[in-house]
C-alpha cells in the first residue's frame, strides 16, 4: 500500500517540479550521474529484500538549493539538486549516499516511523504530509515534507550505514567515501536543526567511528568490484579532506 501511494507522490512530485520548470530532464548531466550510479546498484539491492523484484526504480532531479535526498519505498529516488551542486560529493561519496537511501527503503524505516496513524490515512485515501517537496508552484500537490523532516533513530541509521555501505561497495564504490560524505554534509546542513539533512539523519561520533571499524568488511567488496585486492587498493583520495572537515566540525 505505502509503495503504491509513494509512485503516485512521486509523480505529483515529478509533474510538480516540471510546471515549476524545476525539474531536470533526462539529458541533464545530474540526472544521467545519479541514474547511472542507481543502476550500478540496483542489481545489489536485490537480496535484502524480495518486494524489489517487483519495484519499478525512478529518478527525479529537481533544481533547488536545498541539500536533500531520499529514496521512496518501491525505489523512487528524488534529489535536490543543492546536494549536488553545493555540497560537491564525488562520485564514491555520491554512491554511498544513495546506497543508504536506497537501504532506508529497503529496511521500510520510513513505514516504521511513520506509524500505524499515516498507515490509517493511506487506506482511507487521505493523502498525509509524507514525501515531498513544498511550494512547487503547483498548488493542487498540497504535499508537505514530513519524512524530509522525520527523525531516523540511531539503530535505523546504523542498518542504512551497513547495508547501503555493503551495496555501494559491491557496485564499485569506495567503502571509505562514507567518512568525507558524512563529514561534508554534516559541515553543509548542521546549522539547520529543524530540516538539515544532519538532523533526519543524525552524525555522531560513535556512527562516524562505527563506519570507520566497519571498513575492513567493506574493502574487500570494493576491491573485489574493481578488479583489485585490498593491498593493492591506492590511498583514498578524500582522506585528508575527511580529516581536515572533521576537524573544524570539532
Amino acid at each position: 500500500m505505502l509503495e503504491g501511494q509513494a509512485a503516485e507522490e512521486f509523480d505529483q512530485i515529478a509533474q510538480g517540479a516540471e510546471h515549476a520548470h524545476r525539474l531536470y530532464p533526462p539529458t541533464d548531466t545530474r540526472v544521467i550521474r545519479v541514474r547511472t550510479i542507481t543502476d550500478k546498484l540496483i542489481p545489489y539491492s536485490l537480496k535484502w529484500s524480495d518486494r524489489t523484484k517487483h519495484w519499478k526504480w525512478d529518478v527525479a532531479v529537481i533544481r533547488s538549493p536545498d541539500i536533500r535526498m531520499y529514496c521512496l519505498p518501491g525505489g523512487k529516488i528524488v534529489v535536490y539538486s543543492g546536494i549536488l551542486d553545493r555540497v560537491k560529493l564525488n562520485d564514491n561519496e555520491l554512491g554511498m549516499l544513495i546506497g543508504h537511501e536506497i537501504a532506508h527503503a529497503l529496511r521500510e524505516h520510513a513505514r516504521e516511523r511513520l506509524g500505524e496513524q499515516q498507515a490509517v490515512q493511506l487506506g482511507s485515501g487521505q493523502i498525509p504530509q509524507l514525501f515531498g517537496l513544498a511550494d512547487l508552484g503547483a498548488s493542487p500537490l498540497g504535499i508537505g515534507s514530513q519524512l524530509l523532516e522525520m527523525k531516523y533513530e540511531a539503530a535505523d541509521e546504523t542498518e542504512a550505514d551497513v547495508i547501503g555501505s555493503e551495496i555501494a561497495s559491491r557496485g564499485g564504490y569506495d567503502p571509505r567515501a562514507a567518512i568525507t560524505l558524512w563529514d561534508k554534509l554534516a559541515v553543509a546542513t548542521r546549522s539547520n536543526r529543524d530540516q538539515g539533512f544532519i538532523y533526519v539523519h543524525p552524525y555522531t561520533a560513535a556512527r562516524r567511528q562505527d563506519i570507520m571499524k566497519r571498513l575492513s568488511d567493506m574493502l574487500p567488496l570494493y576491491a573485489k568490484a574493481i578488479g583489485k585486492t585490498v593491498d593493492t587498493l591506492p590511498d583514498y583520495q578524500g582522506a585528508g579532506r575527511a580529516r581536515r572537515t572533521e576537524s573544524a566540525r570539532e
